[in-house]
């Protein structure tokens, strides 16, 4: 223990209090980080010319280091958008998100201005989440979760 460790523990000891857990809340950087980093790998991958896959399934690194099949977790991440989109009226466009997951889900080929347009999509997602409310996102995009896991055919 460094010294104003332990300075923190014997005023700690004074006070009767045995642990100094506090509730960091997350950089927003961090926050955005962990919201747009699947579909950003995604898109990161085809621009340079390829896609991880197993058995002929495009799958990427989630940010827990998991292998995860792209089509089903694109889908509810758009899924999830488009319902913040609707109901904070961001008027967010999807157009090109939704036809590279299709192209991606049926294994099929697909023109690389898809791959150029999502990523413009995504940035306009970004910028919409940098200056939206965070609380009413995490309530829209809980509740949008809580729809995929009751209805898993709701993509």
């Amino acid at each position: 223990m460094n010294r104003a460790q332990r300075r923190q523990a014997e005023k700690n000891s004074r006070r009767r209090i045995t642990h100094t857990e506090r509730v960091v809340p997350l950089p927003a950087l961090l926050d955005e980080f962990t919201v747009f980093d699947m579909p950003q790998s995604i898109i990161d991958q085809l621009q340079n010319g390829s896609i991880d896959c197993a058995d002929d399934v495009p799958v990427f690194r989630d940010n827990t280091g998991q292998w995860v099949e792209v089509a089903p977790a694109l889908e509810g991440w758009l899924f999830t958008w488009q319902k913040i989109s609707d109901e904070l009226n961001l008027n967010l466009s999807f157009n090109y998100l939704k036809l590279l997951s299709d192209c991606l889900s049926k294994g099929q080929f697909f023109q690389w201005l898809y791959v150029d347009k999502s990523a413009e999509e995504l940035h306009a997602c970004r910028l919409a989440f940098r200056s939206a409310d965070r609380k009413e996102i995490v309530r829209i995009a809980k509740t949008a979760q809580f729809q995929i896991l009751l209805n898993p055919t709701i993509n």
